[in-house]
């Protein structure tokens, strides 16, 4: 039996892409998906946020994706906001190898994920 990985393991873990929140209370404080990223140093250029959710009181994930790996990354952090860890896979598990090379050729920053993330 093969140990799971990259889109496999998120979405056992998680959920589909796309199927948590916007937005979480961490303690009395609400966050969006933008002021996440901000606060966890995690607001670079070519990253999109994705969803968010709790997993336990003290336990959240913040899932997006990084342009520079081309990855989508589960992101655990504590109610601190401090890194946990995280899982990472291409984004072409997600979309496909064809689609994956026919959105690289074209040079677009932003890959074809669907849905509104």
């Amino acid at each position: 039996m093969s140990e799971l990985r990259g889109r496999a393991l998120i979405e056992s873990r998680f959920g589909k892409l796309g199927s948590a929140q916007k937005a979480v209370v961490i303690g009395e404080q609400e966050y969006d998906l933008p002021t996440l990223l901000a606060r966890m140093d995690l607001n670079f250029e070519d990253a999109w946020p994705i969803d968010v959710q709790a997993l336990s009181e003290n336990c959240f994930c913040l899932r997006y994706y990084d342009g520079q790996d081309q990855r989508i990354v589960a992101h655990e952090f504590d109610a601190e906001l401090a890194f946990i860890g995280e899982t990472r896979g291409h984004i072409a598990e997600w979309i496909g190898e064809e689609a994956y090379y026919e959105w690289f050729q074209s040079m677009s920053r932003r890959p074809p994920i669907g849905g509104d993330v």
